[in-house]
């Protein structure tokens, strides 16, 4: 299965702050739209950066009372560990596994396509295995069925 396949099954909506949005803001990003990654996009529609959860939890922990004066680009991770829509899940997973990061943002052209997660991943590669699974049973079934 390739990416663009998966991002063709999820909700196309990229979820991004300004590069100048207050890091204390960022938790109700999180929460309100139930991720725990956002895009740090400028006004002209540049990918600047990601800044994760736990980029957040080690710039509090390591900031101290001046954490309250950062911006998101100030903690952001960049360049954004990405995959284009031509690649295949297990790729992508490897990428992610070798760069330790959850989300990859898809790039197509240099353009932003979307962003998929590890749980995005995982969930194309367990139906992936049900369909092969299904496959490899009704060929043994018609072998059985044949003798």
């Amino acid at each position: 299965m390739k990416i663009s396949e998966v991002l063709a099954d999820k909700k196309r909506r990229i979820v991004s702050v300004r590069p100048d949005k207050p890091v204390t803001a960022l938790p109700a990003v999180f929460d309100d739209n139930t991720i725990s990654s956002v895009l740090v996009i400028d006004v002209r529609g540049r990918l600047h950066g990601i800044v994760t959860d736990r980029l957040f939890l080690s710039a509090m922990a390591q900031q101290g009372t001046r954490f309250n004066t950062l911006t998101a680009v100030d903690i952001m991770h960049a360049p954004v560990p990405s995959c284009s829509p031509g690649d295949f899940v297990t790729d992508a997973l490897r990428r992610m596994t070798d760069q330790r990061v959850r989300h990859l943002a898809v790039l197509d052209d240099g353009k932003l396509a979307g962003i998929v997660s590890i749980g995005d991943l995982v969930k194309a590669r367990l139906t992936d295995f049900e369909i092969e699974s299904r496959v490899l049973r009704d060929m043994a079934l018609v072998q059985m069925a044949a003798r």
